[in-house]
């Protein structure tokens, strides 16, 4: 699975780990240690790795100086809030829920996105929903 962080288009390149700046290769590895399958991209003047950690599909974003921008890790349904799955049964009970995940921002603000139908849903860590947005599908 690839993951779409958000849905805004924007030109990225796939780059060589030795291409990586030093400070976001430190980073990457300290908070990292056991990750498998990394593909690096540059987008604009964020570095995006794309791996599995734990078995799971996870995403980080980072500044050229190691600042972590946002985090982004697969989980399986049962693991949103009860509140947000109570929400997609409700509107969505004979649909495919696509995917999920869990987010977590520069801000330590945790979020939960659920896509659908080629859009995705974002819930609150109290599984209340908070934005809808059209799936671009190659955008991060």
């Amino acid at each position: 699975l690839s993951f779409i962080l958000c849905s805004t288009v924007i030109s990225a390149q796939l780059i060589k780990e030795a291409d990586v700046p030093f400070a976001v290769m430190d980073k990457f590895t300290l908070l990292y240690p056991d990750a498998k399958s990394i593909l690096w991209e540059i987008k604009g003047d964020k570095y995006v790795a794309d791996f599995r950690n734990d078995k799971m599909e996870t995403s980080a974003i980072l500044m050229a100086d190691g600042t972590v921008v946002r985090t982004e890790t697969e989980i399986k349904i049962i693991a949103l809030p009860e509140a947000a799955t109570a929400y997609l049964k409700m509107n969505f009970e004979s649909r495919k829920i696509e995917e999920t995940r869990i987010t977590e921002d520069q801000a330590g603000i945790i979020t939960f996105k659920a896509m659908v139908d080629d859009m995705d849903y974002t819930f609150d860590s109290n599984g209340q929903l908070i934005a809808t947005d059209q799936v671009v599908i190659g955008s991060r």
